[in-house]
């Protein structure tokens, strides 16, 4: 794609190998970044409610969690390369190592790449907007499948959520220990006013592609948001029935049967699952496009439709007199050849 790939090695208490994966796309304005990102590690242990045992046998593929995140990343990363200009700012597409909390028995928790790069790789006078693509594909316009909806399913589609810095509720972040600022709370409303506009853009339906506030943290976007930054989460059903209470998700994460027959099984089919990663990638991928719609770009358009407006009304100007030429003679000719009435 021709994009240089910087490997950020980081160690932990457990991990002393983990790689991060960064490419930038260079902008206008280097001290505010967009960055998207999407883990790469995969994990499998028990389920609720005795979640966390891990075992020998217990391997997993990752495909929902979080191949459709790294997955949508990597095409995300294909489209932009074929892009002409230069955005406004500078884009980073990161592919996350240690996201996920080793289980029951470890003694550290998750997200490790990902607090890594704020933490060790932004410099403190730069601003950040966070993307987040963790686990989406089944949500709209991905149905519920006849079975849950049989077992109780009151939803005709997944949701796509978008977990976002919040707006009014910011209660599990300050029990947290993070001090809100009014600088936060601005970013917070104008970035979910943005995501809202964006999915308007695309005709999404509002009941099932949500920009809500993110009162729970658990993925990436939480170490943004914990260090100041700006960050929203797209997310599919991702929730075990015994947390969500009723039969409209059921997630593979974390299990074995997290695989590729999985998803598409659980979708209804594999133009299910595309339609569903869709809905994603639009979205990021408006995001960017208006982004690369810098001020450059809006007036170089609009030279060239002031440029198309001169030949039109210049054709038009050489157009008029050749239709006098045509319709005079046609005039005379019809007059000339006109019967007089008798008298």
């Amino acid at each position: 794609m021709g994009y240089e790939v910087e490997r950020q090695s980081f160690t932990t208490e457990v991990c002393t190998n983990c790689q991060n994966i960064v490419v930038t796309i260079n902008g206008t304005l280097e001290d505010d970044w967009r960055v998207v990102g999407a883990h790469h590690d995969a994990i499998c242990y028990s389920p609720p409610p005795l979640i966390g045992v891990t075992y020998p046998t217990c391997t997993s593929s990752g495909a929902y969690d979080d191949g459709t995140g790294s997955g949508a990343l990597l095409e995300l990363a294909r489209t932009f390369s074929e892009w002409n200009g230069t955005p406004l700012h500078t884009w980073k597409l990161a592919w996350w190592d240690y996201e996920e909390w080793q289980g029951s028995g470890s003694p550290e928790g998750g997200g490790k790449g990902s607090l890594h790069f704020v933490e060790q790789q932004i410099p403190d006078n730069i601003n950040v907007t966070y993307v987040n693509l963790d686990m989406f594909a089944l949500n709209w316009p991905v149905p519920t499948p006849f079975a849950s909806q049989a077992a109780g399913c009151d939803e005709d589609f997944w949701t796509l959520y978008m977990f976002t810095s919040p707006v009014d509720d910011w209660s599990y972040y300050e029990n947290n220990g993070l001090e809100v600022t009014e600088e936060m709370q601005s970013n917070a409303e104008w970035f979910q006013s943005h995501l809202k506009e964006i999915n308007s853009n695309l005709s999404h339906p509002e009941e099932w592609v949500r920009v809500i506030d993110d009162t729970k943290g658990n993925s990436d976007h939480y170490n943004f948001i914990m260090n100041n930054h700006t960050a929203t989460w797209l997310r599919g059903q991702h929730q075990y029935i015994l947390e969500e209470g009723d039969a409209c998700e059921q997630t593979p994460k974390h299990a074995q049967t997290d695989s590729v027959t999985t998803i598409n099984t659980m979708a209804g089919g594999r133009e299910n699952v595309e339609a569903g990663l869709q809905t994603g990638l639009d979205i990021v991928a408006t995001m960017v496009w208006w982004d690369w719609q810098t001020p450059e770009m809006l007036e170089a358009q609009e030279q060239e439709a002031s440029s198309q407006s001169e030949t039109s009304t210049q054709l038009s100007t050489l157009l008029i007199p050749l239709f006098l030429l045509i319709l005079v003679p046609a005039i005379f000719f019809l007059v000339k050849n006109t019967k007089k009435p008798k008298k």
